[in-house]
């Protein structure tokens, strides 16, 4: 057997051992010497069986040394039956992964088993969403037009050569690019280099498969900004769709630089969790509740500026008694009598004036007009307008009905104050007369003095009745409601919290051994401490005070203990801060009216950061990501990255920072094991990316000064593509070959 397999080897033929475990077979041969040997043959590619107990006792005799193909097959055997039988035909099969079914394939996919050989159908795999292909019509590359495996794809070539800008193409297209927020030099560098690559115009078509569906997205680069088109092909035409792409596809994508600062930033890195949860729900709440807070500050802050005008006001009602009673002794009851009702009434009558000249309606806006997207849905759309059209009519009928009945109150209201006052003067000139007819000048002085008690008068108590009545309890009722709203808030970003906690314990499963997670209860403070110092200026409390503040209060008690006056509600202090300290800068907020500025502060958002430690090959303990190499850090994030998911991962360059035992020793071998759930896309320059992790799909790509194109694509086992792989990655036969031969002794060691 031996001997025959050497001869199918040296013809350039590929040696299976047959049913190695029927009577005949390998597995039964008497010499159990002999068995090992031809096990360890590597002149034999596969090895094939029929029972299903024959794998174990090959691995057993085999002990790591090897791990060959394992294959079934059937002419007409039927175990079941243990003898030949129509029955049998077809019961046993093996799946092989090539680019072509042809020798080289199968040679392929017998050297690399694990990710090449199956006994289960893969068509019965669950399926992953994946981009099928990219086109881009100018630019840099014009017209290249770039096809996908659903497994792992890498694009291979020069510094310069277009690999990067594939992968940025596609996030441009599907508009999920490097966070400006987070990273934004890393996204003004992508900026720069799409808008040298793309050009004006240029536009950039991805295809997607999703559960099954073909979609397209199309973007036209534009420096003053575009959006992208999303069409799904329906009968044989592309057909747009009101879908934006994140909603379609959401892409775990990372340009150069990217993986980096994510390690560096404990809040940025919070990305990688939120990435697969589903938060537009919380974020909503999270938006409605501090849209409703800012606000509410608002009508806060003039709320208690009236209660304090009215409670002014009302203060001085005892002294102005006072006074009209001693002026009303001077004077007849019956005109003191009239005297007072007149300004009392005057006085309300300008009240009620003010108050109606504020009245205004802010009518709702008009929904935008919608049309059909497939023309046999029209009817359903004229419904849609003719309703619209409807709504718009009444919303304008009403407001010209309400103002117009707003105007003429206004008008009713100004026509009383004039004919009251023209008579009020005349009223005030008969008093006058009368007084001055009595021969007491003084009197009339004193009568006007009166009038202006009486007027006085009735504006403090004015002001004490809506003190009571009105002021007071809406400010009481904006105060509860704020606390509502905290409320609202605070449960809003604790849902938030649990779901990333829960996530990170599912993640701490995956990545056991190499990467532990941990969200801690206490968030970023920066922003915190930061508006802390907007509102010390004047407080003289120092750094080591203020620090201590952000470090151990809360924005929402240590906000509310400011407004309320009330240091108590502040909390529990912490050693270094006293309650004269909060009281200073509730001196100095009041002082300085920096109320807005508080009530920014009660709703600041300590964000949540995500603590990354990290298992060195060498070490047995967990090392905080902060106190790893460069190198470390990158592998730490990667792991996150590989750990679970479904949609394509785009990456750009892993490599750049990673040791080279790190990437086949964390990166290849978690492809491996992940291969066939989810579709990757890597820019690399990585021999072990490209060949340990066996890539499906290599695009190769070169470039003149001003425009690249793609030179071929392509698997390992087709030669052209072979040896543009081995001129990339290796530099050529002349040097991979001078490497081989000089480290060759350490493999045959």
């Amino acid at each position: 057997m031996a001997e025959c397999a050497a001869e199918i080897a040296k013809a350039g033929g590929v040696a299976i051992a047959a049913h190695i475990d029927k009577e005949r077979g390998l597995l039964q041969q008497p010499v159990q010497t002999h068995v090992n040997q031809l096990l360890a043959n590597t002149n034999i590619s596969a090895f094939e069986f029929v029972k299903s107990d024959a794998p174990g006792k090959v691995a057993a005799k085999l002990a790591n040394s090897r791990h060959p193909a394992l294959i079934q097959s059937s002419d007409a055997y039927d175990a079941s039956l243990s003898r030949h039988a129509a029955s049998g035909i077809g019961v046993r099969r093996t799946w092989i992964k090539a680019a072509r079914p042809d020798l080289r394939g199968i040679r392929y996919a017998f050297d690399d088993p694990d990710l090449r050989i199956t006994l289960e159908d893969p068509s019965l795999a669950t399926p992953h969403s994946t981009i099928d292909g990219v086109y881009i019509s100018g630019g840099f590359l014009p017209g290249a037009t770039i096809n996908l495996s659903p497994d792992l794809n890498c694009f291979l070539g020069g510094t310069g050569a277009g690999k990067s800008l594939v992968l940025e193409a596609v996030r441009f297209a599907l508009d999920q690019q490097v966070d400006r927020g987070e990273f934004g030099p890393i996204r003004e560098e992508v900026d720069r280099r799409l808008a040298y690559a793309l050009r004006d115009g240029t536009e950039v078509q991805v295809r997607l498969n999703i559960d099954g569906e073909a979609y397209r997205v199309r973007r036209a680069y534009d420096p003053a900004g575009s959006a992208p088109t999303v069409e799904q092909a329906i009968d044989d035409d592309w057909v747009v769709i009101n879908r934006t792409p994140s909603a379609l596809l959401s892409i775990a994508a990372f340009s150069q630089g990217e993986i980096l600062e994510y390690a560096r930033q404990p809040v940025g890195r919070v990305g990688l969790i939120d990435a697969h949860l589903d938060l537009a729900d919380i974020d909503g709440r999270v938006v409605a509740a501090e849209s409703s807070l800012r606000s509410n500050a608002s009508n806060l802050i003039r709320a208690r500026e009236r209660v304090a005008q009215l409670t002014e006001s009302a203060a001085k009602v005892a002294d102005l008694q006072k006074r009209e009673s001693e002026l009303s002794v001077l004077f007849d009851p019956e005109l003191v009598k009239a005297q007072g009702l007149w300004t009392s009434e005057l006085g309300q009558l300008k009240t009620y004036a003010e108050l109606v000249g504020a009245l205004s309606l802010n009518p709702p806006a008009t929904p935008a007009t919608v049309t059909e997207k497939i023309p046999e849905h029209k009817a359903e759309f004229d419904q849609i307008e003719q309703a619209r059209g409807a709504l718009s009519t009444a919303i304008d009928k009403a407001t010209e009905l309400v103002n117009g009945s707003i105007v003429a109150l206004q008008a009713a209201v100004a026509s009383a104050q004039g004919a009251l006052g023209v008579e009020y003067k005349a009223f005030q000139a008969k008093l006058d007369e009368t007084l001055e007819k009595s021969g007491n000048n003084s009197l009339a002085s004193l009568r006007r003095e009166l009038e202006s008690v009486q007027t006085s008068l009735s504006a403090a108590k004015s002001a004490a009745s809506e003190l009571k009545d009105i002021a007071q309890p809406a400010l009481d009722g904006l105060e509860s409601q704020r606390e509502t709203l905290l409320d609202d808030l605070k449960s809003a970003r604790d849902e938030r919290r649990t779901l990333r906690r829960t996530r990170v314990r599912e993640l701490n499963a995956k990545t056991a051994g190499f990467v532990k997670l941990d969200i801690p209860s206490k968030g970023d403070t920066r922003a915190f401490r930061a508006a802390l110092d907007r509102i010390k200026v004047g407080s003289r409390l120092n750094e080591a005070v203020l620090n201590m503040i952000a470090e151990n209060l809360h924005p929402y008690s240590f906000a509310r203990a400011l407004w309320t006056g009330d240091t108590s509600k502040v909390g529990k202090l912490p050693t270094g801060v006293t309650l004269p300290d909060i009281a200073r800068l509730q001196g100095n907020v009041a002082e300085r009216d920096l109320w807005s500025e508080v009530f920014e502060i009660q709703q600041i958002d300590c964000p949540d950061t995500l603590d990354v430690k990290f298992k060195k090959p060498e070490g047995t303990d967990y090392v905080p990501i902060e106190n790893l190499s460069h190198g470390q850090k990158c592998t730490a994030i990667l792991v996150i990255l590989l750990a679970d998911g479904d949609t394509p991962v785009l990456i750009d360059q892993p490599e750049d920072a990673l040791h080279a035992p790190w990437i086949e020793d964390y990166l290849v071998d978690r492809l491996r094991e992940l291969r066939g759930s989810r579709q990757y896309i890597f820019a690399t320059r990585s021999s072990g990316l490209v060949v340990s992790a066996d890539s499906e799909q290599l695009i190769t790509m070169r470039a003149t000064a001003d425009q690249g194109e793609v030179e071929a694509s392509g698997s390992l086992e087709r030669h052209d593509l072979n040896k543009l792989a081995l001129h990339h990655l290796e530099g050529g036969k002349v040097p991979f070959g001078r490497r081989a031969r000089k480290l060759g002794s350490s493999i045959a060691s």
